[in-house]
């Protein structure tokens, strides 16, 4: 029922999407740190360079191949206490194929140069930066990359981001993980200021190298487990939130971590894991640089230095 006239609208608003976000630094600047790292994807520009060569028996096999019984999972949220199984029943009744299952593709991941996007409109320095393990990480461990992310940037007293702002370097930056069935990722992004780029990459060396030294206090990690455990009590208000949760462990390898095991999986973090656990992303050899910004690559290239670890 796709029809060619359909198609053509498609194109047209796939198209206007992607240039507008390619005014979107952050939107434009990942794709190339996944590049960068060994991924095979296309970045934002090679997106839409492909549209015209899309034709409408291109989107009929991409359905044919995707729109299968294996190929779909589901979470759903809500009350359904009474009418699970009716729902089960109307799901398995789809006329779908059962198709195959597909699997994520390997590719070996390494360490880039730093990539300089060059936009003379940019006032500022839009980074980020990221550090690959290839493994997927338990949810225990996702929850101490969590802590350690709630330390490094997570308020305006952490030691990264809380120190970058009492020092005017930076007015918001932050980092994350995120792992999937075959890598994790540890991201950091921000935006700053020509002038302070060099104090502030000089400040995420310093505390990411006391990090992997072990220098976290007793009391840093205590308190960001209580953060951990606040969030927790606050993240089911919601069938959206309760579906989130799932999605992440479930989507990624199909395991199911129960909601309510979140508390003693937060307990049992341990210090000393978290600390072993950023020193297998930093000596994984896997991590690239990728900014927005008007400067020369060689400023780019400096800033890099910072990130040795």
């Amino acid at each position: 029922r796709f029809n060619e006239e359909e198609l053509k609208s498609e194109k047209a608003n796939v198209k206007s999407e992607l240039t507008g976000y390619m005014n979107d630094y952050y939107r434009l600047l990942w794709p190339r740190v996944q590049q960068a790292v060994g991924e095979d994807i296309l970045d934002l520009s090679e997106r839409r360079e492909t549209i015209a060569n899309i034709d409408l028996k291109d989107i009929r096999e991409h359905y044919r191949r995707t729109h299968t019984a294996k190929n779909m999972l589901f979470i759903i949220a809500g009350k359904i206490h009474g009418r699970k199984h009716k729902i089960i029943k109307a799901l398995e009744n789809w006329n779908l194929r059962e198709g195959e299952k597909f699997e994520i593709p390997m590719t070996n991941l390494h360490s880039s140069e730093a990539v300089a996007i060059r936009r003379k409109d940019a006032s500022n320095i839009t980074f980020g930066f990221s550090m690959v393990t290839p493994r997927h990480l338990e949810p225990n461990e996702v929850f101490a990359m969590n802590c350690l992310n709630h330390i490094l940037n997570g308020t305006t007293s952490s030691k990264i981001f809380g120190t970058a702002r009492k020092r005017g370097l930076v007015y918001g930056m932050g980092s994350s993980v995120a792992s999937n069935a075959k890598n994790t990722y540890w991201d950091f992004d921000g935006e700053v200021n020509v002038e302070n780029a060099d104090e502030l990459f000089s400040l995420i060396q310093t505390e990411l190298m006391k990090t992997l030294n072990g220098e976290i206090s007793d009391k840093d990690f205590e308190a960001a487990k209580l953060y951990a455990l606040g969030r927790f009590q606050m993240g089911a208000q919601t069938v959206g939130q309760i579906a989130d949760y799932y999605a992440d462990s479930y989507f990624t390898n199909e395991t199911v971590v129960k909601y309510d095991m979140m508390p003693n999986l937060i307990k049992g973090i341990d210090k000393a894991k978290m600390i072993e656990l950023a020193r297998e992303f930093a000596g994984s050899g896997i991590k690239a640089l990728a900014t927005v910004s008007s400067v020369e690559k060689a400023v780019i290239s400096e800033l890099e230095m910072h990130l040795n670890f």
